[in-house]
């Protein structure tokens, strides 16, 4: 696998905003002229100042504010705002309407919010009729990534509650015990049996030529063709799984040389053969 640094990927489309063009709350400017020297207090229109600093009775003051006491919100801030997750959206296998082979999020939390991949952390959406969607973030290193094809290890065997030293919740802790077939693994396992599509995002940690270079994209449909249970690198099993891209959809944001193309034959080669 030398030859991947052949692969060339399509530009993500991610454009980070200057500092200037970032949406911001305008206050109304208010002239000096405009200003009552014997009117004292702040100058900033959308506050309100008291009856006392303004030189009047307190009795000539209502419960009510007149309406031109407060700044509307402006309607670009209004747009602008972080969309919050709708709350019970309904789980489905297949293409999220809307979004295009190739999208780009910065953060996962997005990719949650637009209904690519629901889990914020985990790897695996799980349904009952095999996972929803995976997410290639880099967790193991002896998956193989050849773009068209690869190799998932599930979830598990890890132990997450830390140590005395070190009681944070380690994500990306060693291998510990074996991996059972369980929660994702197992719905990755009823995926070969129901073939129902998995979506794929690759993250920008992924150890592979075809990963981004920063955020997450969506790479399109995949089915998995197997899952076997072999010891890993660690010398713990764990469950394995080998995805194919599903024909008829969108060009991926990648082209890749003759070299891997034969690569990749082989793969898919072995895949069928070893089944």
């Amino acid at each position: 696998f030398k030859s991947f640094p052949k692969v060339q990927l399509k530009k993500s489309g991610l454009k980070r905003k200057a500092e200037d063009e970032i949406p911001r709350k305008v206050k109304k400017q208010v002239l000096a002229e405009d200003l009552d020297q014997s009117n004292l207090g702040s100058i900033r229109t959308s506050r309100r100042r008291s009856a006392r600093i303004r030189g009047k009775p307190a009795s000539e003051c209502t419960d009510s504010l007149p309406d031109d006491d407060f700044e509307d919100e402006d309607e670009e801030d209004t747009e602008n705002r972080v969309q919050r997750v709708a709350p019970n959206r309904p789980n489905f296998y297949g293409a999220v309407e809307g979004v295009e082979v190739g999208a780009s999020w910065y953060t996962r939390m997005e990719c949650c919010r637009d209904g690519i991949h629901r889990p914020t952390v985990a790897g695996i959406h799980a349904g009952p009729d095999g996972a929803y969607s995976i997410a290639l973030s880099g967790g193991y290193d002896d998956n193989i990534d050849l773009g068209e094809c690869f190799t998932y290890t599930g979830e598990g065997g890890r132990d997450l509650k830390g140590t005395k030293t070190n009681p944070k919740n380690l994500r990306t802790a060693p291998q510990s015990k074996d991996q059972n077939l369980t929660r994702g693994n197992l719905a990755l396992s009823r995926s070969v049996e129901t073939r129902n599509p998995v979506r794929v995002i690759r993250g920008y940690k992924l150890t592979s030529p075809f990963a981004p270079d920063e955020g997450y994209r969506y790479d399109g449909l995949y089915t998995v063709e197997k899952a076997w249970y072999t010891p890993g690198l660690s010398g713990y099993m764990v469950w394995k799984f080998a995805l194919k891209r599903c024909p008829d959809q969108a060009a991926p944001s990648w082209t890749i040389s003759q070299a891997i193309f034969l690569n990749m034959y082989r793969l898919n080669l072995f895949f069928r053969i070893s089944w």
